[in-house]
């Protein structure tokens, strides 16, 4: 049986903030004939696969085979080859029976806002993404650099072993605070980002010895309780 949330209409929402406060993503995937598992997945309707890789969240759906993420009006316009999100918007009024009124003279505002919004938030999501893979790209080069272990007493230690012991602990809290973040944290969160970059091109640029002097990422040490591990499977 199909889940809908109750639809509130409120002056400033669009026709599209409507549909989307109206139907949660799984009873759009369920209403449209996917079957999602205990865990979530479902078999991703945009490429061919045999194993459930697209996750159903409640507000959006995720494919980690072939990237695509989308709301409930995305979705059906791509499923369906609409060519226009009021397209989709007007399938979902039908096929649910929202029975929202979709013939105002405000579509071709509502479409713009639509579309900006959708814009912001892919372009947040793709720095979201990029900004993860940096800082557990720098916490990984602490964790290789931390292995050079002088092999004897007499031996000088490579500069990036010491650097790494130092810096270790705060990549670490890094990483934690970016995943306990919200999405204002996380944005507040583009400096040490920005840094963290700065120091992993110094490397990537063939400063194969040493602590790259000019784009040294200095923070301030923190011991931490996540793992290697944890970082590897995040």
């Amino acid at each position: 049986m199909r889940k809908m949330r109750k639809c509130f209409r409120k002056e400033n929402f669009t026709l599209f903030d409507d549909i989307k406060s109206a139907l949660d993503m799984p009873a759009v995937v369920r209403g449209y004939g996917l079957k999602i598992n205990r865990s979530g997945l479902a078999i991703c309707p945009f490429h061919a696969e045999k194993t459930p890789s697209a996750k159903i969240y409640p507000d959006a759906f995720h494919c980690f085979g072939c990237g695509v993420h989308a709301d409930v009006i995305g979705f059906t316009q791509r499923l369906f080859g609409l060519a226009r999100p009021i397209d989709a918007a007007k399938k979902l009024n039908d096929d649910f029976y929202l029975h929202l009124d979709v013939g105002g003279k405000a579509q071709s505002a509502q479409v713009s806002e639509y579309r900006r919004r959708q814009q912001e938030r892919e372009e947040y999501e793709r720095w979201e993404r990029e900004a993860w893979n940096t800082l557990r790209g720098y916490l990984r080069t602490m964790y290789d650099w931390r292995e050079m272990v002088p092999k004897s007493p007499d031996e000088e230690p490579d500069p990036r072993f010491a650097y790494a012991l130092g810096q270790a602990g705060y990549a670490e809290y890094l990483c934690e605070e970016f995943i306990a973040a919200d999405e204002n944290g996380r944005k507040a969160m583009r400096a040490e980002v920005e840094r963290a970059e700065g120091f992993l091109g110094g490397v990537s640029d063939g400063l194969k010895t040493g602590v790259p002097a000019k784009r040294s990422f200095v923070g301030k040490s923190r011991s931490s309780g996540m793992s290697e591990a944890a970082i590897s499977n995040a």
